[in-house]
């Protein structure tokens, strides 16, 4: 296997690095009959959260240390807002249906209030549901953990039910 830029690739019939990139691979692997469209819809939302999502949710210093969500940054960047009113309409970001495109941008939200423990996402009730669904999937726990899956599943709860005392700062 190589292994480029010192990451893990993802080995099989192809030598894969970049998560956004095992996504796709994954996601257009195992596609069964989804339509060209809704592979293109799905890796748009892949390389969207990879490129444009993390660096709105995640301040980092130049070594690459992530030191804070940007999600306390005032005014907080408009895709948030847009990908409010977005996860307000559906389920799901493709056809409402669970995808490769929920693990990448789900993922990413997940991982604010897990590193962030005292940030509240409740201010975006639509993300927050959101977040729920997807961390209430059997599958979410297969992946993290039970701990990490409790931990991550009151933590939303908390966002929708509005019990999330902490500030967003």
């Amino acid at each position: 296997v190589t292994c480029y830029f010192f990451q893990v690739p993802l080995a099989g019939d192809a030598t894969i690095f970049e998560s956004g990139a095992c996504l796709i691979y994954i996601a257009d692997k195992y596609a069964g009959d989804l339509s060209h469209a809704a592979r293109g819809e799905i890796a748009a939302w892949i390389v969207w959260a990879n490129a444009s999502l993390d660096p709105i949710l995640f301040i980092e210093t130049p070594t690459g240390r992530v030191v804070d969500t940007g999600l306390r940054r005032n005014p907080v960047p408009r895709a948030i807002g847009r990908l409010e009113d977005i996860v307000s309409n559906r389920e799901y970001l493709v056809g409402n249906e669970f995808s490769a495109a929920d693990v990448a941008v789900g993922s990413y939200l997940l991982y604010v209030p897990l590193f962030f423990q005292d940030f509240d996402m409740s201010r975006w009730p639509a993300l927050s549901a959101y977040m729920q669904r997807l961390v209430r999937r059997e599958a979410y726990e297969k992946a993290f953990g039970p701990q990490t899956t409790a931990f991550l599943r009151e933590r939303c709860a908390a966002f929708v039910d509005g019990r999330s005392k902490k500030k967003s700062g």
